[in-house]
């Protein structure tokens, strides 16, 4: 799948430690380094037989309005794997973005975004334009994965540089992002997928289900899409 580079690329380490520290001042035991963020088309088009998806609204429920200014949920799955930065940048990168923009053919109202609803004055709808994507980012981290990773309290800040930012938007602009997505490194520790979903726009079940499509496509084992419920 094609990847349009946003703000540089994967293999070319950008250190945001400073930046890191300002945007979470009580980080203070572990530094995150931002290799490269890019976006990654769902490329309708090819989707399930879709055929040509130019341009499609969700409306939004009431139950789904509950959630409109709630913000976003954010998961953290930890994975231990004892690779160097050389195999996880040209190994392990390449699957995870692949196999997401596979997912996300199936999933592309998660490449959307929230507006108000062109049929009706009052309402709101996930609005998606074939070509519209989802943000990845791609960094390292200095902290201990066995600790952070433990059935143990730990502290929540050192948490916070695992998940990705939604990008800033407003409800006003009609421009709400839904889904944004980070794997980052513990060099010969583990990997961390971090990720960020709008709750009016996306349920636990659907977020479930996409995320064992991307598991699936991600360990070769092919693309399954669970019924819908």
């Amino acid at each position: 799948m094609p990847v349009k580079p946003a703000g540089g690329h994967v293999g070319e380490r950008h250190p945001q430690d400073q930046d890191a520290q300002d945007r979470h001042p009580l980080l203070v035991h572990a530094h995150i380094g931002i290799w490269g963020r890019c976006h990654l088309p769902s490329s309708s088009r090819e989707a399930c037989g879709l055929g040509t998806v130019d341009d499609s609204a969700l409306s939004l429920t009431y139950l789904d309005l509950i959630w409109l200014h709630a913000g976003s949920v954010e998961l953290v799955f930890f994975y231990p794997l004892a690779v160097s930065v050389s195999h996880f940048i040209d190994s392990v990168v390449p699957t995870l973005k692949s196999s997401l923009s596979t997912a996300l053919r199936h999933f592309y109202p998660l490449a959307g975004k929230i507006r108000s609803s062109a049929a009706s004055s009052d309402g709101y709808e996930i609005h998606y334009v074939d070509g519209d994507s989802v943000p990845f980012t791609v960094a390292e981290y200095s902290g201990d994965f066995d600790d952070l990773s433990s059935d143990h309290s730990r502290l929540f800040n050192d948490m916070l540089p695992l998940l990705p930012e939604l990008p800033e938007s407003s409800i006003d602009n009609n421009d709400i992002q839904i889904l944004a997505l980070q794997a980052t490194l513990f060099p010969e520790c583990g990997v961390v997928v971090g990720i960020s979903v709008h709750h009016s726009a996306c349920d636990g079940s659907i977020s479930t289900r996409f995320l064992s499509v991307w598991a699936s496509a991600c360990a070769g084992a092919g693309v399954m899409v669970p019924p819908s419920v």
